[in-house]
């Protein structure tokens, strides 16, 4: 199944929101390999999924089909927020076209959704968590958990989503500050549930997608796994582990153990080299990136 944390975070020199998810896939088989963070045919919107994969997967392909069909909607002329509202009641629509189940209870989803992006109108970041409701058989949203001036959505299943909320609780309780910021307390805590080993819906490698406030996305690439040594570990984008010939469109990489991104030398006769990378660490306080 899936772990999806969503949430705002203020740096030196703005705001920005961070999206995270484990990669693996399950029903009769674990595989570690599934993309569940996705655009959606505009720059400053994204969408990620927890549940049953026959739902959400056609669900999502509809959606980004959706925007990318008509210019208000992927030229970001309709806001974010609208976008929300269009999106629900074409979500709900498609239900009615669901036929002919082999069990009554296989024509109701299994799943959730947290839809993430920039509100030009607003002004501010646009966090939703997206759920079907049983009693009234529609997909419905509800607003995220606000930590200050901060926002934070999750969507997976239910133990591991337990986990990752007390374990972040945990963190900022020890900053012993009165108002402690969540900074990247979420992505501390997510890390930890998902190396865990206690979960087995969950697993793979993080993957890790920031919205800005000028209403760009970008996609990092994430070292892994953490467990062997530096110069063995390779850059898994989405779920996906790199070949050796690809490289990304911009140099930064996440860590998951500590929370940062480092640069890295994508050049044909570059390894990573751990004592350089660390000296040219983009501390993610910084936020630039």
């Amino acid at each position: 199944m899936t772990l999806v944390v969503a949430w705002t975070r203020t740096t030196q020199t703005g705001r920005e929101l961070w999206l995270l998810s484990d990669s693996r896939l399950s029903g009769g088989r674990l595989w570690d390999y599934g993309p569940k963070i996705f655009g959606i045919g505009r720059s400053d919107a994204v969408i990620a999924f927890a549940g049953d994969t026959s739902w959400t997967y056609p669900l999502i392909a509809q959606i980004s089909s959706y925007v990318e069909s008509f210019i208000n909607l992927r030229e970001r002329v309709v806001d974010v927020a609208d976008l929300c509202n269009q999106i629900l009641e074409m979500l709900n629509d498609s239900l009615s076209f669901v036929t002919d189940p082999a069990h009554p209870s296989m024509a109701l989803p299994e799943c959730s959704f947290v839809f993430a992006g920039y509100s030009a109108r607003r002004k501010d970041f646009f966090l939703r968590r997206i759920e079907f409701q049983s009693k009234s058989r529609r997909f419905v949203p509800t607003h995220p958990k606000s930590y200050g001036r901060e926002s934070i959505a999750y969507v997976g299943d239910v133990e591991p989503v337990k986990a990752t909320v007390r374990r972040m609780s945990e963190i900022l309780r020890q900053r012993k500050v009165e108002r402690p910021r969540l900074d990247m307390a979420p992505a501390a805590a997510f890390f930890e549930v998902l190396t865990s080993g206690k979960f087995r819906d969950i697993g793979g490698a993080p993957q890790v997608t920031k919205v800005y406030e000028h209403m760009n996305l970008r996609n990092f690439g994430v070292y892994w796994p953490p467990n062997v040594p530096e110069e063995e570990q390779g850059i898994f984008l989405r779920g996906r582990r790199l070949k050796s010939s690809e490289v990304l469109d911009h140099p930064w990489v996440y860590d998951p153990t500590l929370t940062k991104l480092w640069w890295h030398d994508f050049s044909p006769d570059q390894r990573r080299n751990a004592a350089v990378a660390k000296t040219k660490a983009l501390v993610t306080t910084d936020g630039a990136f």
